[in-house]
């Protein structure tokens, strides 16, 4: 069958809210000593999990995120080995939108040893950011940030987990348009351009400590600050913690939000997540799963995520995690709707003292469910999709797997259409696309299942639903 593609026009607006919350962690000053000390540990294996992920740049809509425009994005997947390094650079990113412009961006994930001190940091430097500018006919205030740096970094001492995270930049511009009264300005606004050096009656300007500042008064205001003409312009978050188990450490520098122009379209900038825990005496699991993974021509678009939640690479010591998302919308090219999404993980690592079971185990399971899908233009609707891995392992043995998934209805303009039984494939009526249901992709390490596969023809999409992974790594 023939299938069309059809250009995209349009990235749509994003939506996003951020909480900020203040930490107080403050990591060892030995901590990740110098880069010989640790190149010397190099791929030491170690009792701890440790996992890192950082970029430069992420756009989502209404929690769906356009995964082609994730940048210097510097994934350090679960590991026990210390002496790990994922580097990611990119020189130039959102191309899409010619009022918003980041250059440079290079992203970093290492674990380390050094001494009794064992740590995952992650750092994401973007050299020169520019929001607005004159497009056309459009002219629009613009911000100008140089130098910004975001570092989270948690590790374990003897004393004990701790984090540290934060950020920094080195100057930051902020030109009006010409003949703005700053005086009439939003008051945070005016609170923003205070710690700056005023060059013209326009042009503020600011550098170090000015610009330490002015993320103070980010820090303070309890909703982003418009920028009028422009859009608004929001602190993202910097928090960690850290107790008997585990610590994690994440900080977002700044989320822009644009709506200037023929779109309305939300920045995260500079983002850097990691996380360690123990003990992990036995691997790591690299378990989670994502509601939607939404393919457009033939690949050139790819959305998903969906808030992704993943299992901690040392596991939750048996008790079951569970995140819920109410709602989340792809646009385009094809609008698809998804309703009660829930995720749940859980896994442990123990030691088994009696039977055919002695010795250390690791055992866990992950789930991914969505109480309705829908896709208005395919007349398509679709409830209670769910997918379940789950894996148990010895240490030195293949990973056990056991996969599950289940539909409740599928109805195309309100007419019953047959679940297919796992493995198999149902046409949908009048020629528009198929449903496959339960792909699984099973190896040595575990098993990865989809519930649903949506073909739709005539505009060449491929939609995965509840996609759920169970994999155990021993390094």
């Amino acid at each position: 069958m023939e299938k069309t593609q059809r250009r995209l026009a349009a990235v749509v607006s994003l939506g996003l809210s951020a909480a900020l919350v203040l930490s107080t962690g403050a990591a060892p000053a030995e901590a990740g000593g110098g880069a010989d000390a640790r190149a010397a540990r190099a791929d030491q294996l170690t009792g701890f999990g440790y996992r890192g992920d950082v970029y430069g740049v992420k756009l989502v809509t209404d929690s769906v995120e356009a995964l082609n425009l994730k940048d210097a994005h510097a994934q350090q997947l679960c590991t026990r080995s210390a002496g790990k390094v994922v580097e990611q650079q990119s020189a130039v990113s959102v191309p899409d939108n010619p009022l918003i412009q980041v250059s440079a961006s290079a992203s970093r994930t290492e674990t380390y040893v050094d001494g009794e001190t064992h740590g995952v940091r992650g750092t994401n430097t973007i050299g020169d950011i520019s929001i607005g500018g004159t497009v056309g006919p459009l002219t629009t205030p613009r911000l100008v940030i140089k130098g910004l740096q975001t570092t989270a970094h948690a590790f374990h001492t003897p004393r004990g987990y701790g984090h540290d995270e934060g950020f920094t930049f080195a100057s930051i511009s902020l030109e009006l348009l010409d003949n703005t009264v700053v005086e009439q300005l939003p008051p945070e606004l005016q609170q923003l351009l205070a710690p700056l050096d005023q060059v013209t009656d326009t042009v503020f300007t600011g550098t170090q400590q000015a610009a330490q500042q002015v993320f103070q008064v980010l820090s303070d205001v309890t909703k982003p600050i418009v920028i009028p003409g422009l859009g608004t312009i929001a602190l993202g978050y910097e928090n960690g913690r850290a107790n008997s188990h585990n610590a994690q450490s994440q900080a977002s520098a700044l989320r822009i939000e644009v709506t200037a122009g023929d779109r309305r379209q939300l920045v995260e900038l500079g983002t850097a997540r990691v996380r360690m825990g123990g003990p992990a005496p036995v691997g790591v699991f690299r378990s989670g799963g994502t509601a939607m993974d939404y393919q457009a021509l033939q690949g050139a678009l790819r959305f998903g995520n969906v808030q992704h939640k993943a299992l901690p690479c040392q596991g939750t010591r048996g008790r079951t995690q569970t995140y819920q998302v109410p709602h989340a919308t792809q646009l385009v090219p094809v609008p698809v709707q998804l309703d009660g999404v829930t995720y749940q993980v859980n896994g442990d690592q123990f030691r088994a003292k009696a039977g055919a079971k002695r010795g250390k185990v690791a055992k866990g399971w992950s789930r991914t469910a969505i109480r309705s899908v829908s896709i208005p233009t395919a007349q398509l609707v679709i409830t209670d999709v769910s997918s379940r891995a789950a894996m148990r392992q010895k240490p030195g043995k293949r990973v056990g797997s056991k996969i599950s998934t289940g539909v409740g209805s599928i109805t195309v303009a309100g007419q019953q259409v047959a679940v297919p039984a796992p493995g198999e494939v149902v046409e949908l009526p009048n020629g528009v696309g198929e449903i496959q249901r339960q792909l699984v992709d099973t190896g040595y390490r575990g098993s990865q299942v989809i519930a649903l596969r949506i073909k739709l023809y005539s505009e060449a999409v491929v939609i995965d639903l509840a996609r759920t992974a169970g994999r155990i790594y021993d390094s």
